[in-house]
């Protein structure tokens, strides 16, 4: 079974391909007791030039072993105006979550 991160970055590559106006993905860290929990979701801020402006709603989906998902996730997806407004601290991720760490766009050479 891959590792939450393995997972995470394997779900950003997919929304990669499919979403032609994502230009970031960041991961969304909790609080670290929290984290390391194996039923604690994955959670993607995904920021959408395509997406309309509709503030911090986070969708959450269950696992889907057929998928290639073990984990259940969260995405938040964000316009980059929204995005900006999070960076200022105008907008608020819910229940004390912080923008983490970004996962790059997959290289064109052979990265899955």
């Amino acid at each position: 079974m891959p590792t939450k991160d393995e997972e995470a970055r394997a779900l950003a590559w997919k929304h990669y391909q499919i979403e032609t106006g994502l230009t970031h993905v960041f991961r969304i860290s909790g609080s670290a007791d929290v984290e390391v929990r194996s039923n604690e979701p994955i959670k993607l801020l995904e920021v959408n030039e395509n997406t309309v402006p509709s503030g911090i709603m986070p969708i959450q989906f269950g696992p889907s072993p057929a998928s290639g998902l073990s984990y259940p996730s969260i995405i938040v997806e964000v316009t980059p105006d929204e995005f900006r407004r999070i960076q200022d601290r105008q907008l608020e991720l819910p229940h004390g979550w912080t923008v983490g760490d970004p996962i790059p766009r997959p290289s064109e050479k052979g990265v899955q």
